[in-house]
């Protein structure tokens, strides 16, 4: 049987990290683009604070106008209370996503919390949206090593993924969030949270890796052939964290259709208009 894989188009960190924010009109007309093409699973936007991160500050009101089909999924990231207060009043955003990062540096740098603190507040998030009938899935940073200093091991990953399903994840994406995993290092995490995931019944971990041109077709393989069936992208290849050292690229959507397509995958892309849709997202990136 021919096997799925899910693609989650992630806007968001594909216009956080530009240079420039895109103005809210803009924003709104590549969504309306990507809903009519087909695109059921987006990432939209952040609820966080608007000085720190000023490209997300028009979230609250990005969807205004935007007719949302049945069966889309758009996801809103939030890394406090208050953040998914704002989000709970935008009923189109029907999936909370917080940020978790297995490097306490990262965390505090990213948003001001080590990874008992996140702990915590993803616990209490988890109530407080499941409430309002909105799930939580958590992407967890440096999930594959990092450049900070700080200690890794596949071993403490795994732990942690234990401990966030525990509290109340949905679901879990793992993140390079600075670009230094291998091919094997990817190969050994998967292998190691499958055999979790397997043991556990939860899905396997997805993946939000960051890229080059170079190496993204090797590195998408590499989760693939370990049990990874979701992947964050973003069109144009956009994107990275403005509050990592060295991060690069988000996965690009185009490329990575044809390869899923060329493989034998199956996938919730559209089957037609990417490379149409990928040069939009250029020209917003280099107006």
């Amino acid at each position: 049987m021919t096997e799925a894989v899910t693609v989650v188009e992630t806007v968001r960190d594909a216009w956080q990290g530009l240079p420039h924010a895109v103005p809210t009109d803009a924003k709104r007309g590549f969504l309306r683009a990507l809903l009519e093409a087909g695109f059921d699973r987006i990432d939209v936007g952040s609820f966080v604070s608007r000085r720190k991160v000023p490209a997300m500050a028009d979230t609250d009101v990005l969807l205004d106008g935007l007719a949302i089909p049945d069966g889309v999924t758009l996801t809103g990231l939030v890394a406090t209370e208050r953040g998914l207060e704002r989000l709970l009043a935008v009923p189109a955003i029907g999936e909370v996503l917080f940020p978790f990062s297995l490097s306490d540096s990262f965390g505090r740098r990213n948003i001001g919390q080590t990874r008992e603190e996140s702990a915590d507040v993803l616990a209490r998030l988890v109530r407080l949206a499941e409430a309002e009938g909105r799930r939580v899935y958590v992407t967890i940073s440096m999930a594959f090593g990092n450049n900070e200093g700080d200690a890794f091991s596949i071993e403490d990953l795994c732990d942690w993924i234990g401990r966030l399903h525990g509290v109340g994840a949905a679901r879990i994406a793992l993140a390079d969030t600075t670009a230094v995993a291998t091919a094997d290092t990817l190969r050994q995490v998967y292998a190691a949270v499958s055999t979790q995931a397997e043991r556990s019944g939860h899905d396997v971990p997805g993946a939000h890796l960051h890229v080059t041109e170079q190496n993204q077709e090797a590195l998408v393989w590499a989760a693939l052939e370990t049990g990874c069936r979701s992947f964050d992208a973003a069109l144009g290849g956009l994107g990275g964290c403005q509050f990592a050292q060295g991060a690069v690229s988000n996965v690009s959507t185009e490329p990575l259709a044809r390869q899923l397509q060329a493989a034998g995958f199956t996938s919730n892309l559209p089957a037609g208009g990417l490379v149409a849709l990928d040069a939009a997202a250029r020209r917003l990136a280099h107006p």
